[in-house]
């Protein structure tokens, strides 16, 4: 191996982290809640649906580390080039979303850990504040730097686990049905619902984007390392990868343990714990209990510290944007950044958790409401970033290629119809 090889393959490891924090912030609700129970609920037809989803949402999500990699700055300054009405919009969607999320995946977290290690001397609310606490402490003071780590560790972890549970699920094969078994209608009711909750959020919010695009200029300033595109690139579309390949594991996992049996997973976050820890160890024997807590409360983990770092990180780089006329990366704006961010982490740990303890017993629907809204809302963050991409501040050299933008173009149409199909059933 030559020095310029060499040079390469470390700096693409240096590279990386922001891709696998945005896996991280997706996987917990659309990959171990939601996907889980679309191939529970409705089998393996998820498959594609998954997959066309992931293809063509996947420009808007990529638009996010090639705008920070063109410009140094996230797509919150392509917004303010639009107008101070795109970084409103924004933050409203941000604000909708971030309380209901933490608040959720905070009550999953604990109701794994009570049910699946046996922490039952401690109630449910409880072990969600502590959880929330602690990781409000974990950001507080090891800063991105830290959670690019820990990131990192719980990443390897969960595919091992998840990879495990996912072969021996194989390996066992699908449940036999019930003779008069009848799956759940897709497009209506509950079926609709959950579609739409999965469309919303797999891979991830299309907020995430930006999130995205704030982990990749934050990874710039802690390593003082500026990537070449592909190399930011090769982040994302590992992370990106990540997604899909957990998501249908979660799907397999899910159709295979569940689908025919007429069993639901649903209730609130112990009740979801509890029917997905028995169905494994009843499918695959009391060896698996440990694998499946490892990977459920790494998934579910993994994703709780991401987004109680990127919420408020994308609300107060939005606050900065409307404060400042001309963004510079200098010490005022630096400063400015990191006291509200630190205020703002607290809020959304604290207002997460107030939200779970007077509403814990339907937590569950309560973010199946945030991801529909999400959903709702997606083509307008889409949209959003497609003009900021083709913005003044991205030089051609970084400007995305005439098949990626036309995929774009049929992505945004697909959201728009989905969209309105969507609204058009409620009335």
């Amino acid at each position: 191996m030559n020095q310029n090889e060499t040079t390469t393959k470390r700096n693409l490891l240096r590279t990386i982290g922001p891709g696998l924090l945005f896996a991280s912030s997706a996987i917990g609700t659309s990959h171990l809640v939601l996907s889980t129970r679309a191939g529970a609920h409705h089998g393996m037809i998820y498959l594609w649906i998954i997959i066309a989803a992931l293809i063509l949402k996947y420009p808007f999500y990529e638009f996010g580390p090639r705008y920070a990699n063109a410009t140094g700055f996230s797509l919150l300054k392509g917004y303010k080039d639009q107008g101070n009405w795109a970084v409103i919009l924004f933050m409203m969607v941000i604000i909708i979303s971030m309380f209901a999320v933490t608040g959720a995946i905070g009550a999953v977290s604990a109701g794994l850990l009570a049910t699946m290690f046996g922490v039952s001397g401690i109630s449910v609310p409880v072990l969600a504040g502590l959880i929330i606490g602690l990781s409000v402490l974990l950001l507080w003071f090891g800063g991105y730097r830290g959670l690019d780590s820990l990131i990192k560790v719980i990443s390897l972890v969960l595919l091992i686990a998840v990879l495990i549970a996912f072969i021996a699920v194989l390996v066992n094969g699908p449940v036999a049905p019930l003779a008069d078994f009848q799956a759940t209608p897709i497009f209506e009711g509950a079926g609709l619902a959950l579609l739409i909750s999965l469309l919303g959020w797999m891979p991830a919010g299309m907020e995430a984007s930006t999130m995205n695009s704030i982990w990749s200029v934050e990874k710039i300033k802690t390593t003082g390392y500026y990537p070449k595109l592909k190399e930011s690139l090769f982040d994302f579309n590992l992370g990106y990868l990540f997604t899909l390949l957990l998501a249908l594991m979660f799907l397999t996992i899910g159709a295979f343990t569940v689908y025919g049996t007429g069993v639901l997973l649903d209730g609130n976050a112990t009740q979801f714990s509890n029917k997905l820890l028995n169905i494994f160890t009843q499918n695959l024997g009391s060896w698996s209990y440990y694998v499946i807590a490892i990977a459920a409360f790494g998934t579910i983990y993994g994703t709780l510290i991401a987004v109680l770092d990127a919420f408020p990180r994308c609300f107060v780089r939005g606050l900065r944007v409307l404060k400042y006329e001309d963004l510079e990366n200098n010490d005022e704006q630096s400063t400015f950044l990191e006291k509200t961010y630190k205020v703002t982490v607290v809020i959304v740990g604290l207002g997460g958790f107030a939200l779970f303890y007077f509403s814990a017993a339907s937590m569950l629907q309560l973010l199946q409401y945030v991801t529909i809204i999400s959903f709702v809302l997606s083509p307008i963050i889409a949209f959003l970033n497609l003009r900021a991409i083709q913005g003044a501040a991205v030089p051609e050299s970084h400007r995305p290629s005439k098949g990626l933008m036309a995929l774009s173009y049929l992505g945004l149409f697909a959201l728009l119809a989905f969209v309105l199909y969507y609204l058009s059933s409620l009335f």
